[in-house]
């Protein structure tokens, strides 16, 4: 967690907003649409929310990731913290832990996910070619998962 922000307002009630800063640009443009997993690519303000209402006890109204770089356009994208977004977060923690214990957990990249990543040297430069040629049988986890907002 980079930012924990703690205002206690005219009623009395503290408002806890959590945010991570990212350096680049937002690799999932939202539109205008709720955000909240991001199709389980978007974790981190979900988590640090849960986190920080632990270690805080207090409710943490939304966690954030800021993109404050002029690349990331100063963005921010928020996730509010309600019993959906936390249901659609245990969707995806329960799809991961249903894969661990197959020991399934393939290279199975969006369109276009090879080109920002890091591990590009590990996996090669056609990955995403290779997906194509997977049973999707096998994917079924991770394709619900990519449903979620």
């Amino acid at each position: 967690i980079d930012l924990v922000e703690m205002k206690t307002r005219q009623d009395g009630r503290t408002v806890v907003r959590i945010t991570d800063h990212k350096t680049g640009r937002p690799l999932i443009q939202t539109g205008g649409e709720r955000l909240e997993v991001g199709g389980g690519e978007i974790l981190q303000p979900i988590i640090y929310g849960l986190a920080a209402e632990q270690l805080l006890d207090e409710e943490v109204e939304y966690g954030q990731l800021f993109y404050c770089t002029r690349s990331g356009g100063y963005r921010r994208q928020k996730v509010a913290l309600h019993s959906g977004t936390c249901g659609h977060l245990k969707q995806v923690l329960e799809a991961i832990d249903r894969n661990l214990e197959k020991a399934f957990l393939p290279a199975a990249p969006r369109k276009d996910a090879c080109r920002y990543c890091d591990f590009q040297p590990v996996c090669g430069p056609y990955e995403e070619v290779r997906i194509q040629r997977k049973d999707e049988r096998q994917l079924v986890d991770l394709i619900e998962v990519r449903k979620l907002p």
